[in-house]
């Protein structure tokens, strides 16, 4: 694939953006897209080779990016992201944080553990909460301080990522269902107690997205969903949803954008659902 070094239009020019789980998917396209718009990066992701990827392609765009491999549920791997993005970067605060780093470990109800549980909910609901935790300081109270100063703030923004699992179920999804609606919760909340300080907070609730969480599962494999559900999905993608293929990572990476830049900030506490229409998704 070949990027446009160019930057486009510039909708995020001098910004500093934080992005966990921008090794793949979701991610990798909201780093490239928020590149291509004069962001200054600081990208994390728990697997250090497609990091590298990554922040590799980013620089190829000419863009101001540092590469930190976190594991978002680690309190002290957040704190060290947030503290260097806003030191190195932002010159003591940071303009957007996009939680993007989540898993999935599919099991119906009566099969599901409480280690899976626990595992889901501790990288995608608690994973994000550490996340906006330590961005606090960098994001609310550079904010408090600026409002002291001047009367004024800058805008800020928080994006999350929910799904349609979370919005309306998913079985089998039992843990992811419950984190991602969560996601939802923690969005809403953070949008009322942090909008006298003019940060936004909003959440993307994806549908069936072609990343490796969505790709047919091969056997031995922990990621992806069964052959037969996949056709079905597919099916009912052409059936019932927009004229064209599943959803790219750059599609959801486009309204992540949205929520990231100044078109979106007079809207906070959204949930906005990307799922190309299709029935049982919204």
């Amino acid at each position: 694939m070949i990027y446009n070094k160019k930057i486009m239009s510039d909708l995020l020019k001098g910004k500093t953006a934080v992005i966990t789980g921008a090794g793949r998917g979701i991610g990798q396209a909201t780093a490239i897209l928020f590149a291509k718009e004069g962001a200054k990066l600081l990208l994390c992701d728990l697997d250090r080779e497609p990091l590298g990827e990554t922040v590799s392609k980013v620089k190829s765009l000419g863009a101001n990016v540092i590469g930190l491999t976190c594991n978002v549920t680690k309190q002290d791997d957040c704190t060290n992201v947030m503290k260097t993005a806003a030191e190195k970067l932002g010159n003591g605060s940071i303009d957007i944080l996009a939680n993007i780093a989540g898993i999935t470990h599919d099991k119906v109800i009566h099969k599901m553990s409480l280690e899976d549980w626990n595992f889901i909910l501790g990288v995608n609901l608690t994973g994000t909460f550490n996340c906006v935790f330590a961005a606090s300081p960098y994001m609310r109270d550079a904010a408090k301080k600026e409002e002291e100063k001047s009367g004024k703030t800058q805008t800020r923004s928080i994006i999350n990522i929910s799904s349609t699992s979370g919005t309306t179920g998913n079985a089998g999804q039992i843990n992811y269902a419950a984190s991602k609606a969560g996601i939802i919760g923690l969005t809403k909340t953070v949008a009322k107690e942090w909008a006298r300080f003019n940060v936004t907070c909003n959440a993307v609730a994806p549908g069936v997205i072609e990343t490796r969480l969505t790709q047919t599962r091969k056997p031995g494999e922990d990621f992806g969903i069964p052959e037969e559900q996949k056709q079905m999905i597919t099916m009912l993608q052409k059936q019932t949803g927009l004229n064209r293929d599943l959803g790219q990572p750059t599609d959801v990476a486009k309204v992540v954008l949205f929520f990231a830049s100044d078109l979106a900030s007079y809207v906070t506490g959204q949930v906005l659902t990307v799922a190309g229409g299709m029935i049982g998704s919204i």
